[in-house]
Formats: structure tokens, C-alpha cells, sequence
């Protein structure tokens, strides 16, 4: 009998919305940042006791001994460990959307998974085991794993499910990612390998032009901290108050929205989403190699609330205890009238550089075992 020949052609990239067969976390260890664990442990404890109601939490830890700890305190708290599985995957960090694998599946419902090239954001953090999480996560699960030269990270991949893909030029087309290439040459990446036809190119903003705004963001802005898909024509962009020093970039995208057209050639819905006026700042220096008792300055964050974590039914928003927390979740609460949207503290997470989309990958239903 002939092998069959699979090549990435015949997949592409599922909309985060439809059915999931599971959820994949970096669980939070000390490895590279001292107290690590101990500041982030409760938000990935509260956010595996809530996807784990809906479908399969992936929970990936660096040896036996961190899953020991990780399955007593899920019994510990209540939560349990039924729909949950470990895999002992060594890791640097916990952002398992940037450097963990994208899933694609083809007519036959089978699953595949993409890897990336990972640099840890242009070569800004060590980034070595974490680039290896994405081929041992498809040999895992007995499923082709697609590698490639392009440099890219998940927060920066946005899929309507229908062959658009949306993604800002500033965290792709950047001498410290892709040098010399085009977004003629990126997209032809995404098409080979996530089954794209459309593209939605935002502006975006390189780290160090972020930085004059008095803004944190170590990724030169990816799509996931400033607009999402809701559906397959609808877009939640984020949108400060005028005074707010990210308000030129933001509303930029809003102009470029206008510009560009979905993959069947009909306008974008955009509904604008709030920033949390005024910012959230971090006081902490806990995870950031520093002394871990000294508190200085406050630093500006990149908390936003367009980095929600979709699973099954469930959309889990990151509020900050926030003025704007409130609306945010109502308008996210009327785009998603079919799932239950929940706010969970993302204060935590977001000193470190994101909130829940960054740390989580989706897995969409699909069968595994078929490369065994």
C-alpha cells in the first residue's frame, strides 16, 4: 500500500469559536524567574478549574516532580484532575500561545499541529526549550507537526475560520524576526501553512516606539493584545480614551478596518472594546530577576481585554479591578451571546507581559493518533 503523502496544504487554521477538543498551559515553575510559581499558581489553577468544565485541560510541566505538585494542588483545592492531563515537556517560560504549536485540521477532521520558529520575541528572552514544546506536542498526540523558517508567534495569528487571518506588521515584519522579507512573503507562509486566502494587516507598533508612550509591550505588539475575532465578520478592537498615550496607534487600526475587506469581499464589523482607563501598572518584581523584595517604580503593563481565552461555551475575560472591567464584559457579553463570559483577575499575569490568550493554546476537535 502507498504511503500517503500529507502535505500542510490540505489543512487550515479553525476559528478559536468552534468546537474545541482541549486547552494547553505552561504551568508556572522557577526555573528562569525566582517566585514565579508562587505569584501566577492561582490564576492558572482558576482558569484550568474553568475550561476543565467544558473540555480537556493539556497542562505542561518540567518533570515529575512539578506534576506531583500541580495534581495535589488541584485535589488540594477542590478542582480535581479529571479532564486533565500532564505532559512533562521541559519549558523556560509560561506563554504557550507564542511558542507553543498553531492546530490546523484538514477535510477529514484530522489534526495537525505548525511549528514556528520561536525566538523569544526577536531574541529579547532564552527561548531554546520553549521552541522545542511544538514538535514534542505533536509526537505526543501522534499527529504531523509542519515546520518552517518563518519567524511568528500564536499572539500574532488571528483566524475568522474562513481563510482570513489577521495579524499586525510590527511583530512580523521586524529586522530582529524576518529581515528582508514582505508581507507578500509572510503571507505566503500563512497560506501554505494555515490555509489562508485574505489577510488583515494592522500597523501595529514596534516595542521601542511603544516604549515613548509610556506602554510595556516586549512582543512589538502583537494582534491578540489589540484586536479579535468574534465571529466570522466581526472584529472587537480596542479603543482608549483620547488622552490615553496608546490612543494614535488604536485608532489607526480602527482607519485601516475601513480599508480592507473580509475573504468573501464584504466589509468588517468592528465593535470597539475599552482599555482599562488609565493603565495597569505593576509595582511587583517577583519573575523579573531583580531583587524580589525591593518594590520601585510603578511599570506600565499591556493589560488589555481583547486577550480573552475562548473554550467551549466559555469566554474568560482578564479584568484588573478596573472602572472599565464591567463594560468591557458587557460588550463582549453581547458579541458572544451563546457563550458565558466570565471575568477572571489578570493582574498577575499581566506584570509579566500578558493576560489569558497569551497563555493558553486551543486545541480544535479533531482526531490524534493518526501518524502512529
Amino acid at each position: 500500500m502507498e504511503k500517503e503523502i500529507i502535505e500542510p496544504t490540505a489543512f487550515h487554521m479553525p476559528a478559536e469559536w468552534q468546537q474545541q477538543e482541549g486547552v494547553w498551559f505552561q504551568w508556572p515553575h522557577d526555573n528562569q524567574w525566582p517566585m514565579y510559581a508562587v505569584k501566577l499558581e492561582g490564576t492558572w489553577l482558576r482558569l484550568t478549574e474553568l475550561c476543565k468544565s467544558v473540555q480537556m485541560v493539556h497542562i505542561i510541566v518540567p518533570d515529575e516532580r512539578r506534576r506531583d505538585h500541580v495534581a495535589h494542588e488541584l485535589s488540594f483545592h477542590g478542582i480535581g484532575t479529571d479532564n486533565v492531563d500532564f505532559h512533562i515537556i521541559p519549558t523556560n517560560d509560561i506563554w504557550c500561545r507564542d511558542n507553543g504549536p498553531t492546530f490546523v485540521v484538514d477535510d477529514k477532521n484530522r489534526l495537525a499541529a505548525v511549528s514556528w520558529v520561536f525566538t523569544g520575541w526577536g531574541g529579547r528572552y532564552d527561548h531554546e526549550m520553549d521552541n522545542q514544546v511544538p514538535g514534542r506536542i505533536a509526537r505526543e498526540l501522534g499527529i504531523p507537526c509542519f515546520q518552517n523558517d518563518l519567524v511568528i508567534e500564536g499572539g500574532n495569528i488571528e483566524s475568522n475560520g474562513k481563510g482570513t487571518i489577521m495579524l499586525t506588521r510590527s511583530a512580523v515584519i521586524n529586522d530582529n524576526r524576518n529581515p528582508g522579507m514582505t508581507e507578500r512573503d509572510v503571507e505566503g507562509y500563512l497560506r501554505r501553512y494555515l490555509g489562508a486566502t485574505n489577510f488583515v494587516w494592522l500597523t501595529g507598533m514596534k516595542t521601542e516606539d511603544v516604549e515613548t508612550t509610556g506602554w510595556s509591550d516586549d512582543t512589538d505588539t502583537h494582534i491578540d493584545t489589540v484586536a479579535r475575532f468574534v465571529d466570522d465578520h466581526t472584529v472587537v478592537a480596542s479603543l482608549p480614551d483620547e488622552d490615553d498615550p496608546q490612543y494614535r496607534m488604536l485608532q489607526t487600526h480602527l482607519a485601516e478596518f475601513k480599508e480592507q475587506k473580509l475573504e468573501n469581499g464584504a466589509a468588517i464589523d468592528v465593535v470597539t472594546l475599552p482599555m482599562p482607563k488609565s493603565g495597569y501598572y505593576s509595582t511587583s518584581q517577583i519573575g523579573g530577576g531583580g531583587n524580589i523584595m525591593e518594590v520601585s517604580h510603578a511599570l506600565p503593563t499591556d493589560a488589555s481585554y481583547t486577550n480573552f481565552l475562548i473554550a467551549n461555551g466559555l469566554v474568560l475575560v482578564p479584568t484588573y479591578g478596573n472602572i472599565n472591567d464591567d463594560r468591557a464584559i458587557a460588550i463582549l457579553r453581547e458579541v458572544f451571546p451563546q457563550s458565558e463570559v466570565i471575568g477572571v483577575f489578570a493582574g498577575m499575569v499581566a506584570e509579566n507581559g500578558g493576560e489569558f490568550h497569551c497563555i493558553s493554546q486551543q486545541q480544535p476537535a479533531g482526531a490524534v493518533g493518526w501518524m502512529k
